[in-house]
């Protein structure tokens, strides 16, 4: 079936690290931004506080960085996620990279750090290792695993400046503190179990455990019986907006601050600092979620970065939004009723609604409103949203960091009251929703965040409206359920190579359909019948026949597809919109 690319409508900011430095080639302090352009290569936006200017330099490599450090006034060293955890270095004379170096076993560096012997430091992901960086000789060591847990997948932040050692902090699913000897290349447990680091200083590091302070001697590791609050640095930018983000100190002692696709300079004052946008274009992103109101206009998520586009596609224009919400992630959940958008956001676990018509304001929580948050106990969409028999939005959920579960919500349209229901299916994280005029279905499987997904007897399952299972089926151990849709009054499930057609009125699978390799993605269409993805090819399912028709090769892994009420389809690729014509 051909495809035509109508462009790359979605486009935001998502930085993810900060830094100064007094730039070489004016003598003026910079900031720089490090952007994850999801879908793409990231960026660093070089500010000038002063003046406003900005500066946009592409990684040579990897979506974007958490990893910024400002080595000596003479680089920039990046370290970089989430595919390929490069070692860049940027010469800020000439503005050139050197040679990225990575590790070919991990994904994520998450922050540098220089050790007393004067080498870089980074923790990284999924290998919980500890990376030595030499920047005289530009070459990259991985000095080994810093936990002894197996199921720990994160040496998340890295802390030098104590004598012969670097501290390393490991999760998620055994928490603790790893002391990494730079003499005998072995790292041991420090401090209690599940303590965070507060800072280290000079002659001390200081722990956290709740709301209780520990202090250490930094060259004995002893327990200190002085209280050394005095000595903690403490200094951080004053909240002038909610959902501020990123802070950076300037020399003068103003403060620059991030906020989702803005900034603004801070210096003191009783009048409200103005928000600025990122100098910068905003570059394409990929196309997390995409759907179609009843207008025929196209609403879609960003795939980091929390915020949402329209897109027309009669006069072939697009609108970018501001952040949706405080909290930081990105948008899985969308559904349009009512005559709105309806949203649910990762990290915070947020529920928010969103109505076109009203004049944007999100800083005072008027429009679009964040509602009821299903946090903490779930914080990932991970289902993403289906407007159920019942009229209402309903979400699926995954657990929070370092568990195994899932969840539904349901946000009442009328009232915008929330509801929610904690693991359906034990320990299990709801993967996909979808709903009839009977039932909401779910799909769940092994995933969770911040550990492996682990095998699991998945379950499909009929869920009633008045907050009940009415059916289920458990696969076998290790099968993967990847997507569930409605189509021609069957649900239809994705089970491995299988669609899987359920009988709502029978409450009994029937027939199934092969395929000839895994479906991703299903998706129904206005003909009654689904389409379902393979991984560069599409297939056409009757659910009534149980038969299948060759659709052809797709230009890429298809992500979300939209029916526009005239029946017109579009399909996102990573960054990029197609019409599909049947």
């Amino acid at each position: 079936m051909p495809t035509h690319l109508l462009g790359q409508p979605c486009r935001n900011f998502q930085v993810l690290g900060t830094g100064t430095f007094d730039d070489p080639r004016d003598q003026r302090q910079k900031v720089v931004l490090s952007n994850f352009a999801a879908g793409g290569t990231g960026n660093l936006v070089i500010v000038d506080p002063e003046t406003g200017a900005g500066e946009d330099i592409r990684l040579p490599g990897d979506s974007g960085a958490w990893a910024v450090l400002n080595w000596r006034g003479d680089k920039l060293l990046i370290g970089t996620c989430g595919e390929f955890g490069y070692l860049h270095c940027l010469d800020l004379a000439s503005r050139q990279w050197a040679e990225p170096l990575r590790d070919p076993e991990e994904q994520y560096i998450w922050n540098l750090s220089e050790g007393t012997d004067g080498l870089i430091y980074g923790g990284t992901y999924p290998g919980c290792v500890l990376l030595q960086y030499d920047p005289e000789r530009h070459r990259l060591t991985n000095v080994g695993r810093m936990s002894d847990a197996p199921e720990n997948l994160y040496s998340r932040m890295v802390y030098g400046g104590i004598p012969g050692h670097v501290l390393v902090s490991c999760g998620t699913a055994d928490p603790h503190l790893a002391l990494w000897s730079m003499a005998t290349g072995e790292a041991r447990r420090f401090g209690p179990p599940g303590a965070s680091v507060r800072e280290v200083g000079d002659g001390f590091i200081c722990l956290q455990s709740g709301d209780d302070l520990q202090f250490y001697d930094s060259r004995t590791f002893e327990p200190l019986a002085a209280d050394l609050r005095d000595r903690l640095s403490g200094g951080s930018a004053p909240t002038r907006y909610q959902g501020s983000g990123h802070q950076v100190q300037l020399d003068d002692g103003a403060w620059l601050v991030t906020r989702g696709q803005e900034y603004y300079v801070d210096r003191g004052g009783d009048a409200l600092p103005k928000l600025r946008p990122i100098p910068a274009e905003r570059p394409a992103t990929h196309i997390l979620t995409l759907i179609a109101d009843d207008g025929g206009a196209l609403w879609g998520a960003a795939g980091f970065g929390q915020t949402i586009f329209r897109y027309d596609p009669e006069a072939d224009e697009s609108w970018n939004s501001q952040v949706v919400t405080d909290k930081g992630g990105e948008v899985y959940g969308m559904a349009w009723t009512r005559d709105r958008l309806f949203l649910a956001t990762y990290s915070g676990g947020d529920h928010v609604v969103y109505d076109p018509q009203i004049e944007w304001s999100q800083l005072d929580n008027a429009n679009p409103r964040t509602l009821e948050t299903v946090s903490p106990a779930l914080i990932r969409p991970s289902g993403k949203s289906a407007v159920g028999p019942d009229g209402h939005v309903w979400t699926g959920w995954m657990a929070a960091y370092g568990t195994y579960g899932g969840g539904l919500s349901r946000v009442d349209v009328d009232t915008l009251e929330m509801t929610s229901w904690y693991d359906p299916v034990p320990e299990q994280a709801v993967m996909g929703t979808a709903a009839d005029d009977r039932y909401v279905y779910f799909i769940t499987g092994g995933n969770a965040n911040g550990l492996s997904t682990r095998q699991v007897e998945p379950h499909f399952a009929a869920w009633s409206c008045d907050g009940r299972i009415a059916w289920q089926r458990a696969f076998d151990l290790g099968a993967e359920l990847r997507s569930v849709a409605v189509a021609s009054g069957r649900a239809i499930v994705a089970a491995d190579q299988r669609l899987e057609l359920f009988d709502p009125a029978a409450l009994a699978f029937g027939p199934a359909v092969d395929l000839p390799s895994p479906c991703l993605y299903l998706a129904p269409l206005p003909d009654g019948r689904a389409a379902a993805f393979t991984a560069d090819h599409l297939w056409l399912v009757d659910p009534g026949s149980a038969t299948l028709a060759d659709g052809g090769p797709m230009p890429g892994r298809v992500g979300s597809l939209a029916a526009t009420p005239d029946g017109r389809l579009y399909l996102a690729i990573g960054p990029d919109l197609h019409q599909l014509e049947l």
